[in-house]
């Protein structure tokens, strides 16, 4: 699922265990990552794993990237219950998009 501005921050509010990667549609790297984390959060919402993993256009959404500090792409941030608890820059592996999901879950 893609995120704006405003579903980032109903989502951040009500504490929601998730994932985030922060994307643009010019990014090399970015195009290689997101049909691995899609497919992670399309394996993790069948199994209703308990975090759910959305996407952010830096884009369609600069205000609230510059907030976050985002400076470069692609990038995987994980919240739980509102606070950002984890940063991953960069194309990584599906065991690792696992292993962050498994974090926030346990954290």
């Amino acid at each position: 699922m893609e995120l704006n501005s405003e579903t980032f921050n109903e989502k951040l509010t009500s504490g929601e265990k998730m994932l985030v990667e922060f994307w643009a549609p010019w990014c090399g790297p970015c195009r290689i990552l997101k049909p691995t984390f899609e497919k992670v959060a399309k394996i993790l919402e069948s199994e209703d794993y308990g975090v759910n993993l959305y996407t952010l256009n830096v884009e369609e959404n600069k205000e609230l990237s510059a907030n976050l500090k985002i400076r470069s792409i692609p990038v995987i941030k994980s919240f739980s219950a509102g606070n950002e608890v984890n940063t991953e820059v960069g194309v990584i592996p599906e065991s690792k998009i696992r292993d962050l999901a498994k974090n926030v879950l346990n954290g």
